[in-house]
């Protein structure tokens, strides 16, 4: 017994070990990518720049595609750790390391703490939110808030006395709250298996009894409500745009009837890592026993109905909705590990050394995957392209990009001061034309050198209006941008 509790304690220990290793190594490594991280990123960046943390801008424009929760966390963090990738990435690794903690929580709570440890050591090894919390969106912090919900209505459910089950119900709300704050409705899924799996109990909790729903309102409503008293029009704006259109519109990401099983099931299989194994396994011996006994064993066991439904009900929403994207469905993620780690406890009898040895070397890898990839060449790390841009400029160079209407991971890097270029500078977004650009240049009030990037694609084109010039041009690139380097010939 006691060898028992010591090997819990050292298998605890090594969790949360792994858990900070997951959650903190190699952030910082990985420059910043196009479109989401620098849009992130930049939003965040203007927020610390300017001091204006109600209205989330971009390129100093309100941005109200997303509440601000997200751009709070990632503007903390920069203030805490500099403007760098490790600083915007901070929140993305707290929320994922309270994320470990909570499936180990709700392991231990719907069945028993070795279960708990297993999906925890689960969750932190599977390469889908290990990759995921080095995504900058909002994605890994609605995780946590998703779970966290979750976990206090299995507190009510499993604690005793009416105050102490309203307490955490409350506490719920409060939790989706936030989520609302985070991503608006989509923040709301888990309370769709919630309200199914508790009215189909014999002891169920009372959902909206007490100040929770009103304190729900008050947190996910109110950023909402303020900004559209300000701005009238973003009624309409949040209720068609943001909800109706995601789910009914086609002009989204990946809105073909085939999404759900090219966009999902490949993230919740494959991202399972060296779990799946076990994951095949049990599969595999569900459908050897048949329906029939597949019902009767969830019937019995009322906390796997739970897990089952938290991810089936969400995943056939997300499937339903025109607007798709892999991470999306990184909150089903803790349901599939919590069930999984059921199985490995219940049928596989696997000691700690073998489990804590699959989630070392597991983890040892993927850690030295994220460090790999920051240094292999990708179009869209804008980390990469601005560490030409410094090489190839000098410090008072003033910066341009042609023909691109985003690159805002670009912008993060250089403060704000990116300005936009196209051929005839007639689009809403343009700064000048190309031709005024260079005609600038020419005047002695004007700086002195520019640097132009454009894509190899759009390169020709840059060229052509530099042709004939009376401009020193350089141009320094790699293999998916060009920066040219502009200067007044010496006489």
């Amino acid at each position: 017994m006691i060898n028992g509790a010591r090997n819990t304690t050292l298998a605890f220990a090594l969790v949360v070990v792994l858990a900070i290793i997951s959650s903190f190594s190699f952030q910082g490594s990985r420059g910043l990518y196009e479109t989401t991280e620098g849009r992130y990123a930049e939003s965040a960046r203007e927020m610390v720049e300017t001091g204006k943390y109600l209205i989330p801008t971009l390129d100093y424009q309100p941005h109200w595609t997303k509440p601000p929760f997200a751009y709070w966390g990632i503007a903390t963090g920069i203030i805490l750790f500099g403007q760098s990738e490790w600083g915007v990435r901070f929140s993305n690794s707290l929320s994922y390391f309270f994320t470990i903690i909570i499936v180990i929580i709700l392991g231990s709570l719907l069945w028993e703490y070795r279960v708990g440890l297993i999906a925890g050591l689960i969750y932190l090894s599977s390469p889908f939110p290990f990759f995921g919390v080095n995504a900058v969106s909002t994605d890994t912090l609605l995780t946590l808030w998703e779970i966290f919900a979750v976990l206090c209505f299995l507190k009510a459910y499993r604690t005793d006395g009416l105050k102490r089950k309203t307490a955490w119900i409350t506490g719920m709300w409060f939790i989706f709250g936030l989520g609302f704050l985070t991503k608006g409705p989509p923040s709301l899924l888990p309370l769709l298996p919630i309200i199914v799996w508790n009215y189909t109990r014999k002891n169920k909790v009372a959902l909206f009894r007490g100040f929770g729903v009103p304190l729900f309102l008050l947190t996910g409503f109110s950023w909402f409500i303020i900004v559209s008293i300000k701005n009238p029009h973003l009624v309409t704006y949040f209720l068609k745009t943001e909800v109706v259109d995601r789910v009914s519109s086609a002009a989204v990401h990946n809105p073909e009837w085939y999404g759900p099983f090219t966009i999902y099931l490949p993230v919740l299989l494959g991202g399972q890592g060296a779990w799946i194994y076990f994951f095949i396994r049990s599969l595999w011996r569900a459908i050897r026993s048949g329906p029939k006994k597949i019902l009767l064993f969830i019937k019995k066991n009322e906390e796997v109905l739970f897990a089952v439904l938290w991810i089936i009900i969400p995943l056939l929403i997300f499937s339903i909705s025109k607007s798709r994207l892999e991470l999306y469905v990184l909150p089903l993620y803790a349901p599939i590990a919590l069930l999984i780690a059921r199985w490995i406890n219940g049928y596989e009898g696997i000691t700690w050394k073998r489990l804590i040895f699959i989630g070392v070397v597991s983890v040892i890898l993927l850690a030295a995957f994220r460090l790999g990839v920051s240094y292999v060449p990708n179009r869209n790390n804008m980390g990469q392209v601005y560490t030409i841009g410094q090489q190839a400029g000098s410090a008072n160079a003033e910066y341009f990009v042609f023909e691109e209407d985003k690159l805002f991971g670009m912008q993060f890097y250089l403060n704000g001061t990116l300005q936009r270029v196209t051929l005839k500078g007639n689009e809403s977004w343009a700064d000048a034309s190309i031709d005024d650009l260079l005609s600038s240049l020419r005047s002695e009030n004007m700086a002195a050198e520019y640097l132009i990037l454009s894509s190899r694609k759009k390169a020709p084109l840059v060229e052509r209006a530099l042709s004939g010039s009376d401009l020193d041009v350089q141009k320094t690139d790699n293999k998916y941008w060009i920066w040219f380097r502009i200067t007044q010939q010496e006489q």
